[in-house]
């Protein structure tokens, strides 16, 4: 097999943009169902809401996460085995389309069984609703906990199959040396942030001029809009799927259908610990670091004061400032980190993380009892969101270089499972801090950081030996 020339690469990273319009789409309805979940569930019945305590709502909302995290690991090798990543793709998005409609008839219900139901009060419906029990509840109140758990269930099936397929294709694109690649994934993974942003900005809004029905309607459209692409991009989607062009930095060309076993479990498994390590430092910014900016953050900026939360958009817009120059500079393979091993991206962007959070433990220690100041924790973020395009893209892909094309599926989706176990373990530590105090876990990070940005500069001439 030879090695991907211009044209090739040129064709990969046109191609590339096609699948990411198609993921802007698909992360615009998963990031409003992630993000209004909660408020939906917690939101009084007259609101439009379940009116659900927040262990309740929390409970779901965990048990969501957990599923779109694991699931991935059954989707990649259902579809590496017998449906193929093309077919997978669009099953996934049609069970996602379906998912987010059924999350809708929660909102419709009340209405319609009153025009049924001249008696139904909904100012009393589902008020002993706060458990995720609902076989004593009324038709009304079965019909509509029903609906929210097949929709949750359909979304979470349809991203099994979706979520490892996509990043499988791209990992089959001739990039033709290791940089482009990386520079690839980074671009992708910026357009999975750009979707975030949108959905979080629209979603917010919807919800809260038309209620949480429309905004869960509002997904569904988004996932009509990925498979309207996917259908145009058919020939180019079946065309990757069919594609498995690889290169070394020497420009040697290497099979990934030839590996056995031994050639490649053991880098994946290396791969998949430094990404489980890295996702319990990333996750403090959805956890603690939110919890942060609402107690001990000033959300103010030259006088003018805005929502805490706001403050974590800066981890999506430095992104957008900072991968399209940086890719660029990758695939032609010049400029900072163009040319690292993942052994030592992996240890710069621990680096950063410990820069970001010994900045906050400076700041907790400094302030003492008063608020830090906005841009302190924004500064934070951005050096947290340089570590993530450091470590993140790169992670995903070595480990679809690592494996043989016929594994990529599992392979992209034992990514996201290592990345959600430590997003589990992130939250464990973040419940932690209203015990011990922000600044001990900031200290602790950061000091854990260092260790092991040490440890992987010491071992990067064994990591080199298997190919990291």
């Amino acid at each position: 097999m030879v090695s991907a020339s211009a044209g090739q690469e040129e064709a990969a990273f046109a191609a590339l943009y096609l699948l990411s319009a198609i993921e802007v789409w698909e992360r615009l309805s998963y990031y409003l169902l992630m993000t209004l979940l909660v408020l939906a569930l917690t939101a009084p019945v007259a609101d439009g809401g379940f009116g659900w305590n927040s262990a309740a709502a929390l409970g779901a909302y965990g048990g969501l996460v957990a599923a779109m995290q694991v699931l991935p690991v059954a989707g990649g090798a259902l579809s590496d085995r017998l449906l193929g990543p093309a077919r997978a793709l669009r099953m996934g998005a049609l069970l996602m389309l379906l998912g987010h409609l059924t999350l809708a008839i929660p909102h419709m219900v009340p209405i319609m069984w009153a025009r049924i139901d001249p008696d139904f009060d909904r100012s009393h419906f589902l008020t002993a609703q706060i458990s995720l029990q609902f076989r004593d509840g009324s038709t009304p109140e079965q019909l509509m906990v029903g609906s929210l758990y097949t929709g949750l269930a359909l979304v979470a099936l349809g991203n099994a199959l979706f979520k490892p397929n996509i990043s499988a294709i791209i990992g089959r694109l001739p990039f033709g040396t290791y940089a482009a690649r990386d520079a690839g994934f980074s671009l992708f993974h910026m357009f999975v942030n750009f979707g975030g942003l949108i959905a979080i900005l629209l979603g917010g809004w919807v919800a809260s001029r038309f209620g949480y029905g429309p905004a869960f309607t509002l997904a569904g459209f988004g996932m009509v809009a990925a498979l309207a692409l996917m259908h145009m991009f058919r020939t180019i989607i079946s065309s990757a799927e069919g594609t498995a062009v690889y290169s070394t930095p020497a420009g040697t060309a290497t099979d990934p259908e030839a590996r056995t076993p031994a050639k490649w479990v053991l880098p994946v498994s290396v791969i998949l610990m430094a990404v489980v390590l890295f996702g319990v430092t990333l996750f403090q910014v959805l956890g603690t670091l939110n919890l942060y900016a609402a107690s001990r953050v000033e959300a103010s900026l030259w006088g003018v004061d805005f929502p805490p939360v706001w403050i974590l958009s800066a981890n999506p817009i430095v992104m957008l400032l900072v991968v399209p120059p940086l890719a660029k500079c990758w695939r032609e393979e010049r400029g900072p980190g163009a040319k690292a091993t993942l052994s030592c991206k992996t240890a710069a962007g621990f680096g950063f993380l410990a820069l970001a959070f010994s900045i906050l433990a400076a700041a907790e220690f400094l302030t003492k009892q008063a608020v830090v100041p906005a841009l302190i924790l924004a500064a934070a973020i951005a050096f947290i969101t340089i570590a993530e395009l450091l470590v993140g893209p790169s992670a995903l892909s070595a480990i679809t270089r690592i494996v043989p094309a016929n594994r990529g599926a599992l392979a992209a989706g034992m990514f996201y499972a290592a990345l959600g176990l430590g997003g589990f373990l992130s939250g464990l530590i973040g419940a932690s801090a209203q015990e011990v105090g922000f600044q001990t876990i900031f200290n602790v990070i950061a000091g854990c950081c260092v260790a092991i940005t040490a440890g992987l500069l010491l071992l990067r001439r064994t990591a080199a030996r298997i190919g990291l």
